[in-house]
């Protein structure tokens, strides 16, 4: 089957810098609105593409549509543009290989019509999906600037006034649930945590941040992107889910490099006099964006580590470098370099070390990409926290064996069960009977 085509690319000019975070976004420019109402929600269909066809899903929002690909491994692909009219769909989305477009009239329940990317097209079909919602309420809160943030919010039955935790994903396009369609796969690590803590009681609201899931198209391009709004809106969400008197506390759960979000949207609303119950920071490294580029210039030939080491120093001085060589031109592209000042100018050892409130340090035994080095550089900066080591869970909270093909098929396999021991240690948190290891 000829390959649909070609998905975003990674920054790769720093051969050691691959985080998703840094994959450059596809542009799904402003938010124009799916058209009526009528088409919110999921439909499953298939491109006739080779044997068999290709089978797909699209879910239809207020701002766009996000594209699943299982096929491809690939879930909630922005769209470029989305069009409705009360019998009429036009979808488009942007890939490497070119814009695909999807293009079909609304029949008896049913939609038909043609797709085309290049020379390649053919027919499509979709109905609406029957697959079950996930558990909880949809909820959309208000960002800083009044933007709207779409979640998840999930509740324990017959608890007056439960505690909450909210979870904020990675850095990049990871969305409520901790999936990023830079990655290949999902794991659904939030969702599957948020699943876990209502029967024990705690409330979660998990979210799309901007830029990431239904938020996608509150960043058009990737300029627009900014470290500081991330902050500002999870402080502004804690302060609307405190205001409504619903429930007993409001904590915070940062996963992986989305906890230095969340310890700087804490120190923030201290600072303002509303500070939140307690902080969670899962699996989390001790280097921050700046330490990460740091060290992939040390790694680079000789002879251009010092225009590296200039490129970081500019940067972190929060100045804009005009011109960069073709090594560094896309770890380091004009349209990211605005983010990257922000980026630079956070720390989660920073963070850690100015919050003041209880705090919970969490570091999986399986974990490949955050180490014990990473956690035990963190307790130096908290050597109050508190802290858990699951003895079978990897770096997006599942239990796993200790086979490495295991542990990696987890991240793209929402299968996996979350860690028990997990939800265990935040529940005692919250409650303030976990002990923690010494």
């Amino acid at each position: 089957m000829k390959r649909l085509f070609a998905g975003p690319a990674l920054a790769a000019a720093l051969a050691a810098i691959t985080f998703s975070a840094f994959a450059q976004a596809p542009a799904v420019g402003p938010a124009a609105g799916a058209g009526p109402a009528s088409w919110l929600g999921r439909w499953d269909g298939r491109l006739e593409i080779g044997e068999g066809g290709m089978p797909f899903s699209v879910r239809i929002v207020e701002a766009g549509a996000l594209l699943d690909l299982p096929g491809e491994e690939l879930y909630g692909y922005p769209s470029a543009s989305a069009e409705a009219s009360a019998d009429g769909l036009r979808l488009a989305f942007r890939f490497g290989g070119g814009l695909l477009t999807l293009t079909g009239g609304l029949e008896g329940g049913s939609v038909s019509g043609a797709f085309s990317q290049g020379a390649a097209g053919g027919a499509f079909s979709m109905e609406r999906s029957a697959a079950p919602a996930a558990p909880g309420t949809a909820r959309v809160v208000r960002g800083a600037d009044g933007s709207a943030l779409y979640g998840t919010l999930l509740e324990p039955t017959g608890t007056g006034r439960p505690p909450l935790v909210i979870l904020h994903a990675g850095l990049g396009a990871a969305d409520r649930d901790g999936n990023n369609y830079a990655s290949r796969g999902r794991h659904d690590a939030l969702r599957a945590l948020g699943e876990a803590l209502a029967p024990r009681g705690v409330a979660s609201y998990r979210y799309d941040k901007r830029g990431s899931g239904e938020s996608a198209w509150l960043v058009p391009s990737e300029a627009d992107q900014s470290y500081e709004a991330w902050i500002a809106d999870l402080a502004a969400m804690v302060a609307e889910f405190g205001r409504s008197g619903r429930y007993s506390g409001v904590w915070l759960l940062g996963l992986n490099d989305g906890a230095a979000i969340a310890a700087a949207a804490a120190n923030s609303l201290r600072a303002a006099g509303s500070p939140v119950a307690g902080l969670v920071v899962a699996c989390a490294s001790a280097d921050g964006v700046r330490d990460a580029y740091a060290k992939a210039v040390a790694r680079a030939p000789e002879g251009l580590r010092a225009e590296g080491e200039a490129l970081v120093a500019s940067l972190s001085a929060g100045s804009i470098v005009d011109s960069v060589s073709s090594y560094y031109a896309e770890a380091f592209r004009p349209s990211l370099q605005p983010y990257l000042i922000e980026a630079f100018a956070r720390d989660l050892e920073t963070e850690l070390a100015a919050y003041a409130g209880p705090c919970l340090l969490v570091q999986g035994n399986m974990d490949l990409q955050a180490t014990l080095a990473d956690l035990l550089a963190l307790r130096a900066t908290r050597p109050d926290a508190l802290v858990a080591m699951p003895l079978r869970m990897n770096h997006v909270l599942k239990d796993v064996s200790q086979d490495v093909e295991d542990n990696r098929a987890a991240f793209a396999d929402p299968s996996y069960p979350v860690s028990a021991e997990l939800v265990d240690a935040i529940t005692g948190f919250i409650e303030g009977t976990f002990v923690g290891i010494p």
